[in-house]
């Protein structure tokens, strides 16, 4: 993938290394967001997502109107994933991916080709890669980005000439280019697909689209 043997032994040699055989029976799938416990619909969580709105209203409106969608998507998807950025992970994400990318599992393959896209990520911004914290699944950011993601869908969203999915401006943007990357229309079923594509999950896109709708009302 582009990287020398003695690049990759300085990478792996390193006492920050090490793998979590826990994660490996871990899965996002089926998570109930509409439980009492998340909160996604309670009077709190929504006053949090209006007052959201309100905050980042300019952002928001421009990203609105260069990729088509349409805000409360936006802030729906940044308040189930990290609740506004508030819970954005503490593993350190090239260990998590390693994990899965070594001991044979059904991500195994994944994983592997996420690890190369972490460094090549990392080398392309003089990065260290131990630094880069997020979920135990390797998602990274306000707006939780795997890093292939990343690498091909996120955005400049303050013209600032860097893109960190750690500034809210970058993080509304490069959720609005994921999702018009994959397929977000005026047609239910293209938006429908466009969120389940940033997360393959039916609870997830319904509890997405609910939230957006109670921000609405």
């Amino acid at each position: 993938q582009g990287f020398t043997a003695e690049e990759l032994t300085g990478i792996f040699s390193d006492s920050r290394f090490q793998l979590y055989p826990h994660i490996l029976g871990k899965s996002g799938k089926g998570m109930n967001y509409m439980s009492k416990r998340f909160g996604l619909l309670s009077k709190s969580s929504i006053k949090r997502g209006k007052g959201f709105l309100t905050r980042y209203n300019v952002s928001l409106k421009n990203v609105e109107q260069a990729y088509g969608v349409q805000k409360e998507i936006i802030v729906a998807i940044l308040r189930v994933e990290t609740n506004f950025g508030s819970s954005t992970g503490t593993y350190p994400i090239l260990n998590s991916l390693a994990t899965m990318a070594i001991i044979e599992n059904r991500r195994t393959e994944w994983a592997r080709n996420e690890v190369a896209e972490l460094l090549k990520m990392c080398k392309a911004q003089n990065k260290d890669p131990f630094t880069i914290r997020g979920s135990w699944a390797g998602a990274f950011g306000i707006s939780q980005f795997i890093p292939s993601s990343y690498m091909n869908y996120a955005v400049d969203g303050n013209g600032d000439g860097t893109i960190d999915l750690l500034t809210m401006s970058d993080a509304l943007a490069s959720v609005a280019n994921y999702l018009k990357s994959h397929g977000w229309s005026n047609d239910p079923d293209g938006k429908w697909q466009a969120v389940y594509a940033y997360n393959h999950c039916d609870n997830y896109v319904r509890a997405v689209f609910a939230y957006a709708k109670a921000l609405k009302k």
